[in-house]
């Protein structure tokens, strides 16, 4: 039997037209993108990076691939280099560390990541930089319980903006990232991500003409004769300033309490005072249970914390992996993510990595400022664990 031909001859001329045009316009950017990807300097137009941290890789082509640059170059190095989600946006405190070990210890450093940055993200910055991970490395990664939660998982919008730009590009390059990419996209995908995707794409071939053009008439910069011509990359010595001994420790941390006390003891919940005036007075009961909804064992976050670790491993990279804790006054189900915390701890042994388990440790005041965002005390602890596993 055949299929009935539609009769109308002008829907079929609007339906061919419209499919053409779709060809070439698909066809025109791949040409584009291709030869600007060839022809333009990556060139960042934010202002001048000279602090230590990125939230994210900045807001436009030249920029992220300028900060990928600089994050390959700190992974290469030696410098510290601290991966982790909405704890390191605590600018105000003395001891996050990339305050404290560059202005009192005097080690470099560079954090990179802000809320919803997790395992899938962070997995995908390291892949797109993979080729800097040596045994030189100094990483430190920060897990938020938080990840295993209700809500769980890295959301869409945080894949649109770091998996954006060089690193889209680099893992697209790679069969296996690529595929792992494209589980990742049909397993979470809908109109919402694809419009993310897709106008991250058109944006960025935005931001290589708008560079082209305004950089057009500029000398292109000189490439290097040979590989003996390329200056050797540096390599960043762990500082004796870094080696404090127990007694140092002890007052750093005597430190950390006082001004925990001073902020923080007026409240029955071992936080803040000013968080628990603007969220917690207005509250009748304000604890709540954080896993009401899903097992945390069973969150993807796990399966993705392990292939950070596979990846780290074969790089031969010992990396220092901190677990955060969740404040029990707060959160009263804590001891649901009793096995996740014996997976996590499992997984550094089998992997080799250093590992921190401030979850499991006496919980006492001033470790956190709210529920779960180290204060000054928790942030000590964890400096503390990683100035001496970088110090051996």
């Amino acid at each position: 039997m055949s299929l009935p031909i539609p009769r109308n001859p002008r829907l079929l001329s609007h339906l061919a037209a419209a499919l053409t045009a779709t060809a070439l316009a698909v066809g025109a950017y791949f040409g584009a993108d291709g030869i600007l990807s060839r022809i333009v300097h990556p060139v960042s137009t934010a202002p001048a990076a000279s602090n230590n941290y990125l939230p994210n890789l900045g807001p436009d082509w030249g920029t992220q691939n300028v900060n990928l640059t600089r994050l390959g170059n700190a992974l290469s190095d030696g410098t510290l280099v601290v991966l982790g989600s909405s704890e390191l946006s605590s600018h105000d405190l003395r001891f996050v560390p990339y305050r404290f070990f560059p202005e009192e210890l005097k080690v470099p450093t560079l954090a990179y990541g802000h809320a919803m940055f997790q395992s899938y993200g962070i997995v995908s910055v390291l892949e797109s930089v993979a080729d800097s991970l040596t045994p030189n490395t100094r990483l430190v990664i920060m897990v938020s319980p938080a990840w295993f939660a209700s809500g769980g998982q890295l959301p869409r919008s945080a894949f649109a903006e770091h998996v954006t730009g060089p690193v889209w590009d680099r893992l697209w390059d790679q069969p296996s990232t690529r595929e792992q990419m494209q589980n990742w996209i049909s397993d979470n995908a809908n109109w919402g991500l694809l419009w993310l995707i897709a106008n991250g794409q058109v944006a960025e071939l935005k931001d290589k003409l708008s560079l082209w053009w305004r950089t057009r008439n500029e000398r292109a910069p000189d490439k290097p004769r040979s590989k003996l011509a390329v200056p050797a990359h540096r390599y960043v010595a762990w500082p004796s300033t870094a080696r404090l001994d127990r007694g140092q420790w002890e007052r750093i941390l005597h430190q950390a309490r006082e001004v925990e006390r001073a902020l923080g003891s007026h409240n029955p919940y071992d936080v803040r005072d000013d968080y628990y005036e603007k969220f917690l007075a207005p509250l009748y009961s304000p604890a709540r249970n954080e896993f009401a909804d899903v097992d945390p064992i069973t969150r993807a976050e796990l399966g993705d914390l392990s292939r950070v670790m596979a990846l780290l491993q074969k790089r031969k990279v010992k990396a220092y992996f901190v677990i955060q804790p969740f404040n029990p006054k707060l959160i009263l189900d804590v001891e649901r993510f009793d096995p996740v915390v014996a997976a996590i701890t499992g997984m550094c042994q089998r992997y080799q990595m250093g590992c921190l388990d401030l979850y499991s440790i006496p919980f006492e005041p001033g470790m956190v400022r709210d529920d779960m965002h180290l204060a000054e005390l928790g942030w000590a602890l964890a400096d503390q664990g990683i100035a001496e596993f970088f110090s051996r």
